[in-house]
């Protein structure tokens, strides 16, 4: 998922490029490496770990690990791991934080990552920053729990490095709990039609084909 990112809504598939700042175990596949975070870890131990907030744990099912959280498989296959979070009541602490990713200042980049609320109640409500400055608009979970749903952003990088971080500013005790999955940082390749355009080429191949079987059945 770190090379290939389907856009929800849009049906549009975005390819990055050989210039693509790779993020460390974005999948979470190698477990609790390549990434840090102001919350507090707790290794997997059954569905009393993750009941005090500000924690998170890697795993591949959020009700493994606490039993009021849903269960639902991962976004990338369904059965891999996936960062689950209880959201902290303290305001600017960073949920995920990658640093120094090498990238070519004044370069077109796009940031993606899946997000699913864990329980239905208070949904997250997610900024992410790049270099300290917020990319996109905040992000409001689904209050429908297991429902993956994409976060992207493009950002033109204004240095040779990238510091992805990602905050919570839902402080609610109550619920707001949320899984992360495939988080990537990439170039578009050359030629590859920005998000926005797909859904028009995409209208146009299907209004083309009823237009050439009318042509058919009429001939025939």
């Amino acid at each position: 998922m770190n090379k290939f990112t389907l856009i929800a809504g849009a049906a549009a598939v975005l390819v990055a490029s050989g210039a693509q700042a790779a993020v460390v175990n974005g999948d979470f596949e190698a477990g609790n490496s390549g990434f840090s975070s102001s919350y507090g870890y707790l290794a997997p131990a059954g569905q009393g770990t993750l009941y005090p907030e500000g924690k998170y744990t890697v795993v591949t099912d959020p009700n493994s690990v606490h039993n009021l959280f849903s269960s639902f498989g991962d976004h990338t296959t369904g059965t891999g791991n996936m960062m689950v979070v209880n959201g902290a009541t303290a305001a600017g602490v960073t949920v995920w934080e990658e640093t120094g990713l090498a990238v070519v200042s004044g370069t077109k980049y796009f940031f993606s990552t899946w997000i699913a609320s864990a329980h239905p109640q208070s949904p997250a409500i997610l900024s992410f920053s790049i270099n300290g400055n917020q990319i996109g608009a905040n992000f409001n979970a689904s209050a429908s729990t297991g429902v993956w749903q994409q976060f992207y952003a493009e950002w033109t990088a204004d240095s040779n490095f990238a510091d992805i971080a990602l905050v919570n500013q839902n402080l609610a005790f109550s619920g707001n709990d949320f899984a992360l999955d495939d988080i990537a940082l990439g170039t578009l390749r050359p030629g590859v039609p920005e998000p926005a355009t797909w859904s028009l080429m995409i209208g146009g191949f299907g209004l083309a084909g009823v237009s050439l079987r009318r042509r058919r059945a009429v001939a025939a």
